[in-house]
């Protein structure tokens, strides 16, 4: 009797699988353009399976195959796949005995969402399973989907040029910054500015755009192009994406403006963007090496001494006074105050340098502010005669040249026999607003030698002339007019 009660459950759980059968199931997924998902096709029971055949239905316009895999719990069986045929994957299998037994994925399948929107079905058609015997098993199946979640719109980037302030001949630092980067994976940069004003000295991308490649074009003068790309859109981060390096040109203001910009992410599409311009202020540097523009009384000067051996024939003597090196620029001067009095024999008198590869101001055509040449032959008695004369002689024709030498020179064919002396102060090359070197200020030595006198001649020679030097000499007075206090046998005597 026990033995008829027990035998009822039995037949109900064999009445129960029989009704149902396998459940055959493929997931419902969510992903983002561009990811890639696994799709298991899974049974619930796989006992018993010695063959059969599957097909998957999905949407080719949504997803894509990309790779098809067979799990362990196929392995006693042969399988056949196809996945050639668009929209579809089709399984064949068959193998003796079959599976003895386990659940689970029986294929994994890899698709790459391919469209921005929208949901594929994964549909199971075609389904049938089969014993050893090749008896039907009866399944049921259960569908899936994918559906692709809508990347969150990217906020429009903020693009600011730097505004920016500095001095002529000095660098200027501003760069371009973005307020967020995060998906930026290309752009083009168009940029202008004013080349009277600044001049380029470098453009850089910085450490945030690492990832994307970078092409700068400054050939064209006034305009920065800037071609940036990537693989991959940049994870994040906020700041300058490009430093820019000018130099101050001309006192003023130049634009730096955005003529266009674009980005866009990684799968082409544009990154809205809006762009801040700014303005690069160049500005006078303060000088702290103001100009000496007037011999100041009691103070020391230089004095250069020679005696003109004979009336009318030439005679020159280039006494050196300063040694060393400087290069010289276009729009530099050479600046300092120089007298000689009644008495001389001639008023031709002058600093003169010589260059590296010996070229000397002399030679160079060079005049002062009354369009004076600067020749120490030049005749200077209209300004320079019992009078402090302040000289401002152009050094644009020694521009890019090297300046190694300084003297104090006289150089005459006409002039009467006797002694000559002439006076200078404050010997200066200057910006025109700025003492850039100065070669004698007031010193109690002369530079050269470093003591109250000298008197080589290496630079330039003499001729015509007899015992010439250059000595530091005491004060001379000057009147509110300019004018020499003392008599010509007064300043003798301070000798």
């Amino acid at each position: 009797m026990q033995a008829k009660y027990l035998f009822i459950p039995v037949l109900l759980l064999i009445f129960c699988v029989g009704a149902y059968g396998i459940e055959i199931s493929v997931p419902e997924l969510t992903a983002e353009k561009g990811a890639t998902v696994t799709v298991g096709i899974s049974v619930d029971n796989a006992t018993g399976i010695a063959g059969g055949n599957i097909t998957l239905e999905y949407d080719s316009a949504i997803v894509s195959v990309k790779e098809v895999e067979l799990t362990d719990l196929v392995k006693p069986l042969m399988i056949v796949p196809n996945s050639t045929i668009a929209g579809k994957v089709k399984f064949a299998m068959a193998g003796f005995p079959g599976i003895e037994s386990g659940n689970g994925d029986l294929f994994q399948i890899s698709f790459e969402v391919k469209a921005d929107k929208g949901i594929s079905p994964l549909k199971l058609v075609d389904v049938e399973f089969f014993d050893k015997d090749g008896n039907t098993l009866a399944v049921t199946t259960k569908d899936g989907s994918i559906t692709v979640k809508e990347k969150p719109a990217i906020p429009p980037k903020a693009l600011t040029a730097v505004s920016a302030k500095g001095f002529v001949d000095e660098n200027i630092q501003t760069s371009i910054d973005i307020g967020d980067v995060t998906s930026l994976a290309g752009g083009n940069l168009v940029l202008k500015y004013d080349p009277k004003i600044v001049s380029l000295v470098e453009v850089k991308a910085t450490a945030l755009l690492t990832g994307l490649s970078a092409i700068i074009n400054t050939e064209s003068a006034g305009k920065i192009s800037i071609a940036m790309a990537g693989a991959q859109g940049l994870p994040g981060g906020t700041g300058a994406i490009i430093n820019v390096t000018f130099k101050g040109l001309a006192v003023g203001v130049s634009d730096f403006t955005f003529e266009s910009a674009s980005l866009y992410d990684q799968d082409a599409k544009d990154i809205a963007s809006t762009t801040v311009n700014a303005m690069i202020t160049v500005e006078k540097k303060t000088c702290t090496t103001p100009i000496i523009k007037e011999h100041t009384a009691d103070s020391k000067i230089l004095a250069l001494q020679t005696t003109y051996t004979e009336a009318d024939v030439h005679g020159h003597t280039y006494v050196d006074i300063w040694k060393g090196e400087f290069t010289v620029a276009a729009g530099q001067f050479l600046e300092f105050q120089e007298a000689m009095f009644s008495g001389n024999p001639v008023f031709s008198g002058s600093v003169d340098l010589i260059t590296a590869d010996g070229k000397t101001l002399r030679d160079s055509g060079a005049k002062d502010q009354n369009d004076l040449s600067a020749h120490p032959s030049a005749n200077l008695s209209k300004f320079a005669r019992d009078s402090w004369y302040h000289r401002k002689i152009s050094l644009d024709a020694l521009a890019g040249k090297k300046v190694t030498g300084a003297m104090i020179a006289t150089d005459s064919d006409k002039h009467l026999a006797g002694l000559f002396r002439i006076y200078v102060d404050n010997i200066q090359i200057t910006d025109g607003e700025c003492t850039l070197l100065s070669i004698y200020i007031d010193e109690d030595v002369v530079p050269i030698t470093g003591k109250p006198t000298a008197s080589d001649t290496t630079f330039a020679g003499t001729a015509g002339t007899k015992d010439s030097s250059v000595s530091v000499v005491g004060a001379t007075a000057v009147t509110p007019a300019g004018k020499l206090a003392s008599t010509w046998g007064n300043i003798k005597k301070l000798q």
